[in-house]
Order: structure tokens, then sequence, then C-alpha cells
């Protein structure tokens, strides 16, 4: 059980990430400063096939729907995202930005834009209209975000550090970030199938940006699993080789905290 009285849940905030093939939630308690739950459960359809009313049905099937919210956050997973300087993006030209950068999926979307902390660039993407409508029927206060815009926000934040690269692994995308004096040089996001596909794209990157595999700190969260064959893998041509670890400013229960703490970092740096 996640909450211990009904009034616990009308004092949190549901951070949800909607992935390509899964559905992941915390809920962070603010009053106690602490993340009540970290869970993934599977879900049976791709991101943008599910029409409204599947979205409605999961909604009314999955308990953690069930409680009312302070407010939620719905992150997604969605690969139509582009760039786009402030001084070139016009009030009616989201659509036509994407339409021009990314091959859109059928069905009807909703398009959005978000301006880059510390930087000149609005990040325009959009998302399955279905998902927004059938989550704003259930709840008053829902905010929706691309899941990488957690990131790219948080680490314009990392003033301190001369130079920052970092990638991010969900099922089947490595997104790749590269910050130099707190300024961001490099993004973008390549879908992959084996873990050769990962090597290929972080070293292509990284010689593209002149920077030596062997000597740069390389961080890395998401679904990445300490020692394991992937791993192994990529410390072989990346020799600093980082996980970046969840915030310690929250408090974790047992369970949270029992987590690897590089895969959630994207959800709880929405908590502060």
């Amino acid at each position: 059980m996640i909450f211990t009285n009904p009034s616990q849940s009308r004092e949190s905030i549901l951070i949800l990430e909607w992935g390509k093939h899964s559905l992941s939630f915390s809920v962070f308690h603010e009053k106690d400063n602490r993340v009540l739950a970290t869970v993934v459960l599977p879900t049976f359809y791709k991101l943008f096939d599910f029409t409204k009313q599947e979205f409605a049905r999961l909604i009314k099937e999955v308990e953690i729907f069930s409680y009312s919210y302070q407010k939620i956050i719905c992150l997604v997973d969605s690969e139509f995202l582009t760039l786009v300087p402030e001084k070139l993006l016009g009030a009616n030209a989201i659509e036509d930005y994407l339409q021009f950068n990314c091959k859109l999926p059928s069905g009807k979307l909703f398009y959005q834009k978000e301006k880059l902390l510390s930087t000149e660039y609005y990040a325009i993407y959009a998302l399955p209209l279905s998902l927004k409508e059938a989550l704003e029927e259930s709840f008053h206060k829902v905010h929706f975000t691309y899941t990488n815009l957690s990131l790219l926000n948080s680490f314009s934040r990392l003033s301190q550090l001369e130079s920052f690269f970092s990638f991010h692994l969900n099922t089947d995308r490595i997104s790749i970030f590269y910050y130099k004096n707190n300024k961001l040089l490099f993004f973008n996001s390549f879908e992959f199938l084996t873990d050769e596909d990962l090597v290929y794209h972080l070293l292509n990157v990284m010689q593209q940006l002149a920077l030596d595999n062997e000597r740069e700190l390389v961080y890395f969260s998401g679904s990445l699993e300490l020692n394991s064959p992937r791993e192994n893998l990529l410390h072989s041509y990346i020799k600093n080789l980082k996980a970046l670890e969840r915030t310690n400013k929250l408090n974790y229960k047992t369970d949270v905290a029992a987590i690897p703490p590089h895969y959630f970092v994207h959800h709880y740096i929405n908590c502060l």
C-alpha cells in the first residue's frame, strides 16, 4: 500500500512516464519530502497507437489512478522533437518545424513548445492527443512534457563543470547530451537494436565533438544495468563511465532506495 491515509495522496505529486511499451510512475509526498513509490508497468500497445478509450480504460484499471493528487506531471518518451532557435520560432510554426524534421505518426496530436533553461532554444514536440484528453477528463491539474526536457533543464544548472557528457537509456532509444562551459552544444536521440548500436552512436557523437573516449568522463542514467554485458561492452570502449545518481535532496522509501540510483533520475528531479 502506497498511502497510509486518504489525505496523503492529495498532498502528493504523481509523476508519470509513458514509454513506448511501458508506463512507469513515482509518487512524491511533498510534506515529508519523500518518494513513496516508483513502479514500472507494461502496456499492450505502442504509445501513439492507444486510442482515447484505451487510455481511459487503463486509467480505470490501474490502482494508482484511483487517488486524487496535488498535481500530475506527465513525462512522455516521444521521439517527435526538435530544437529551434528562439528568434526563428514563429507563432504558428511548431507543426511545420516538426513535419520538416520528423516523420510524424498518424492520428491526432497536440504540439507544445518549452524554452530550455540557459539556452536560446525552444524544444518543440508532439504528444498523443488521446492521452491528453483521457488524463484531463480524470484529473484537474496535469502538466505534460517531454521526458528528456527534465534532464536538459537539470543539466543546465551544472555550471561548475567545464565539460559534461551524458547519455540516458530507455527501452530502445539512447539520448545524448553535451554541455561545455554551461552551454548546450549537443543533444539528440537515436533508436538502437543492439548493444553495438549504442557503442556506435556514442563513439560517433564523441568523434564529432572531438572528445577522447578514453579520457572523457561519461555519465549515464536510465535502464543500464551495472555489470551487465551491455555495460561491460560500453566500458571496453569508454573508459570513464559513471552512473548519474538520483538527487540526495529527497528522502526515499526503503523499497525505492533499493532501486539502482541512476534508473529514475529523470523522475526525481521533477520533485525539486
